[in-house]
């Protein structure tokens, strides 16, 4: 019985396994390595996936879905053929396809799977990929972060010794860790990503900015004619790998529509995500405390990053060599047949040590300054695994009965904005308002167990519970919060002015860590305050005056420190006055 390696891609999907010293990709039947991550179902009701089920997205875009991935952990359905599918269902098919593809090339049965996922999939998500696994009959102990995965091929071919930068560009999610390999460990330091950025969303901007050359018929196209355009605009990006220019046509009507396209104008197309893209690398680069200088590779993966647009950018952005030596579609797969290897206690490489991070904060709804729904993170996010972390809190009221606790997953400052995960309530003693002392240990896991000890010296009274991952809320509670996180992506506000700079308040907290972090949560909260309890016009005037500037000086810091190498501490500090 066999231990595989899974890359459950976004738009393709692949298997390896652990095999005479090396990781080996797995063919499927068509002796091709790469599956598409695409499923089908015809009008007998029979499921098609892989290549067959990607010819159906033009021929019957109706019975047919794919991009589910972005998906997981939700209640999103589709109806293909008029059945119901979510987005476990449709990734256990592709599963069940690798696994039998696995044991007919292997000629014995497959029971175990180390599958990869985006770096910043949260819990619920990466529940949601094991149960997938355990529906397609294999058993998914382990999860592993696709860069990790990546960094794990690297690493076996001894291509990346020193701290390198993993960009993961793939057709629907982008992944960026810095890692620091060394003799038999690969160490993960930082994480960030995108789950909703990929080749997918360069396409429909191509088929975007067709449709306003030729305005007028976008809203006659049928789902047919979406998925032509949609076809069409991949094949135009692809091209360009190795040409100069491509053209994309388009019949409409017994009218022939075209459009050129060469690297300079899909550079303006793809701007708005190559912004993104810079913003992830900045944001992992803070989450690690690292700056480009202290980079030794880049490491480039997924098959996004073959675009020579993206090479380039990334080359200009940040002044280093990129390595592409392992084909970025296969560096996560292959990675991920090491981790088998690994975990199959294989003689050649059961000494190699990967460790890893925890994605998201974990932490409890706090009040402070006098207002409630503040997030107090214990397990900051990015902190090495396993890990143990322990707060105090106190009382607010007196003779306090018992004291709430609200655990939540996630980066934002305002609790309402981040996954709830559970409730617990501890009994308190009567006391005066500050002296009964509660404090809080979550134990974290690298297989995603959280263990919460909430403890009162005062009286032993003790919360101790296990949370595995999100087996306590039901699917639909998942989806539910998800639906409502969405619609409060954009808090309301008075007035425009005051909602922006607490909303750039809010990204300048998530980007940065430590000390600085805490001077943005201790100025960000006064304002809020201040603009609660309706402060003279003058002093929210002079607060917000001084907010702004602030602000600009930690935005102007970043950029140099991070891109540049260059940047001072001096001026962070100075007086407000």
């Amino acid at each position: 019985m066999a231990i595989i390696g899974i890359d459950l891609g976004t738009t393709f999907s692949l298997a390896t396994v652990w095999k005479d010293g090396k990781s080996e990709l797995i063919p499927n039947l068509q002796g091709k390595y790469l599956t598409p991550s695409v499923v089908s179902v015809d009008e007998q009701g029979n499921v098609a996936i892989g290549e067959i089920a990607k010819q159906r997205l033009v021929s019957h875009p109706a019975y047919t879905a794919q991009l589910f991935k972005q998906f997981m952990g939700t209640k999103k359905e589709y109806e293909l053929g008029g059945k119901a599918f979510n987005a476990i269902d449709l990734s256990s098919l592709i599963l069940r396809g690798l696994k039998s593809d696995a044991e007919s090339y292997l000629g014995e049965r497959v029971t175990e799977a180390i599958v990869s996922v985006p770096a910043y999939f949260n819990d619920s998500q990466r529940a949601a990929t094991k149960t997938a696994g355990e529906l397609s009959g294999m058993t998914v102990n382990r999860i592993i972060n696709e860069p990790s995965a990546a960094a794990l091929a690297y690493s076996q071919r001894s291509l990346c010794e020193g701290l390198s930068l993993v960009v993961d560009f793939g057709g629907g999610t982008l992944d960026v860790s810095i890692l620091d390999a060394f003799d038999n460990i690969v160490d993960i330091i930082a994480i960030a990503g995108d789950n909703h950025l990929g080749g997918s969303n360069i396409d429909a901007a191509i088929v975007e900015a067709f449709l306003q050359v030729h305005s007028g018929f976008e809203g006659n196209l049928s789902d047919q004619q979406q998925g032509i355009l949609l076809k069409s605009a991949e094949m135009c990006k692809i091209a360009l790998t190795d040409r100069q220019q491509s053209f994309l046509v388009h019949r409409h009507d017994n009218t022939e529509y075209s459009m050129l396209l060469d690297n300079e104008r899909l550079m303006q197309i793809c701007s708005p995500m190559l912004l993104k893209l810079r913003d992830t690398i900045k944001r992992a680069l803070q989450n690690g405390e690292k700056t480009m200088m202290m980079i030794d590779n880049v490491i480039l993966v997924g098959g996004t990053c073959r675009m020579p647009l993206v090479k380039e950018y990334l080359q200009n952005l940040l002044r280093k060599q990129m390595l592409s030596d392992i084909d970025p579609d296969f560096a996560v797969a292959i990675g991920a047949g090491v981790a088998a290897g690994i975990k199959s206690r294989s003689s050649d490489i059961r000494d190699m040590v990967l460790t890893d991070v925890c994605p998201f904060s974990l932490g409890v709804d706090t009040r402070m300054q006098g207002r409630g729904g503040v997030f107090d993170a214990i397990i900051p996010r990015n902190t090495t695994l396993p890990a143990s972390r322990v707060h105090e809190y106190t009382t607010v009221v007196e003779n306090q009965k018992k004291m709430r606790f609200n655990i939540y997953q996630g980066e934002s400052l305002d609790v309402k904005d981040n996954l709830l995960l559970a409730q617990y309530e501890i009994g308190l003693p009567r006391l005066p308002k500050g002296e009964a002392n509660v404090s809080a240990r979550f134990s974290y896991d690298i297989n995603g167990i959280l263990d919460i000890e909430i403890k009162c010296d005062q009286n032993n009274a003790t919360v101790h519970e296990l949370y595995i991952e999100n087996d306590k809320l039901s699917k639909k509670e998942i989806s539910e919060r998800l639906a409502v996180l969405d619609a409060l992506k954009t808090s309301p506000t008075e007035e425009y002015g005051n909602n922006l700079l607490i909303a750039r308040g809010k990204r300048l907290f998530e980007e940065f860590s430590g000390v600085l972090q805490a001077e943005i949560k201790s100025r960000l909260i006064e304002f809020e305050s201040e603009l609660e309890e309706g402060a003279n016009p003058a002093r929210l005037a002079r607060l917000r005056a001084m907010l702004i500037d602030f602000f600009d000086r930690l935005d102007i810091y970043s950029d140099e420190l991070l891109f540049y190498g260059e940047a001072s501490e001096d001026d962070l500090f100075m007086s407000d006055e």
